[in-house]
């Protein structure tokens, strides 16, 4: 019954999680088709918004791949991927935006941010060795290792919820930037926003299935793995 389970749970968020991806890839062709109404490159949009808030030592730097676009808080330098720094379109204006909403969270303080990025790398590593850490105590009867795998598959899910209101409010920054800085007109804000939800989706898609794998661990008793383990019986005399 449980095998059914996961693997239905499993099927699930594949499937939601591969609609999402379609979506995004599909609004983001057609608005990357559609040039922005400046004809500004996103490189020169996020140049202009970081400018207009005092963040002239961030540079912005094409990087390459697609949908590679990032602010890196670390380095404090924000990376669009190349066809969104020399590209006019809705699209790349909207990504270089959002990457800038970031850059505007890191000079703020925004707390969710901070913590986020704190967690950066305890979550990458509960992702990459978490899961494989449970199951490998789990065979050879190790409860300590399966405690450890499963808190550190905890901190990876944490970072999932954690993102999604990062994202939003990035995206929200974006939108009020553009509208300030008159870079934006009716119609390129609907597109706009439609690029930015659909990028949002993906962020709702990786919590749902993070959600789901909580909820099969839960069902399947994954409170037992707290217990401590009865002592041996005495032998008998």
């Amino acid at each position: 019954m449980e095998s059914i389970l996961f693997y239905g749970i499993a099927g699930l968020a594949f499937l939601f999680s591969f609609g999402v991806r379609e979506h995004l890839k599909s609004t983001y062709k057609r608005w990357s088709q559609i040039r922005n109404s400046t004809g500004r490159p996103g490189g020169q949009v996020a140049r202009m918004i970081l400018d207009a808030n005092q963040l002239q030592a961030v540079p912005v730097e094409p990087v390459p791949g697609n949908l590679t676009d990032h602010y890196d808080p670390r380095h404090k330098r924000l990376r669009l991927a190349a066809d969104n720094f020399v590209g006019n379109s809705v699209a790349a204006m909207a990504v270089a935006a959002h990457e800038c909403g970031h850059a505007l969270q890191d000079a703020d303080g925004y707390r969710l941010m901070e913590f986020r990025t704190a967690m950066v790398p305890i979550a990458n590593a509960g992702a990459r060795f978490g899961l494989p850490l449970a199951i490998f105590g789990s065979l050879y009867g190790s409860m300590t290792m399966v405690q450890l795998g499963t808190l550190g598959y905890l901190a990876a899910i944490l970072l999932t919820f954690l993102t999604l209101p990062v994202e939003f409010n990035a995206s929200k920054r974006a939108l009020a930037q553009l509208d300030r800085l008159g870079l934006i007109t009716a119609d390129g804000r609907e597109g706009a926003e439609k690029v930015l939800r659909a990028a949002a989706m993906t962020y709702v898609a990786g919590v749902a299935s993070s959600a789901w794998y909580l909820l099969y661990l839960v069902f399947a008793g994954g409170r037992s793995l707290f217990r401590r383990p009865k002592p041996p019986l005495p032998p008998a005399l």
